[in-house]
């Protein structure tokens, strides 16, 4: 269970780094269109911010379990490295993703955290 966890979640403080640097992106340039003078300008942009954040995580965890294999298959060949199929370039793409880290949870985490903080400051009104 506490690999699982740390799996998830404590894999990768860069990749939470980044994570929050564009939902806090989002956010300033949310606040600096609309202003900063109303309550409501901030749910808006906690809110807006944490959503494009999950869904860029979302969006790598579609890409993580190999939605876009094919058209990396394509470029691939573009590329000129030669698989005999898209199922051998698909395993071994597999094989990778195994090894590798779950990218895409320190984008899930922090755009709920985003969205939870929205929910908050809306909570008063």
């Amino acid at each position: 269970m506490k690999l699982l966890f740390k799996k998830l979640f404590l894999h990768s403080p860069k990749a939470y780094i980044v994570a929050f640097a564009i939902a806090t992106a989002f956010v300033l340039i949310n606040l600096v269109v609309k202003g900063f003078d109303m309550r409501i300008c901030y749910v808006d942009a906690f809110t807006t911010s944490g959503a494009i954040t999950f869904l860029i995580g979302m969006l790598i965890l579609v890409a993580h379990y190999g939605a876009f294999d094919t058209f990396a298959y394509s470029f691939s060949r573009l590329r000129g490295k030669k698989y005999d199929s898209l199922y051998d370039f698909s395993t071994e793409k597999n094989e990778k993703r195994a090894k590798g880290n779950l990218i895409f949870m320190p984008f899930i985490a922090v755009g709920i955290v985003f969205i939870a903080v929205g929910l908050i400051i809306g909570a008063g009104m």
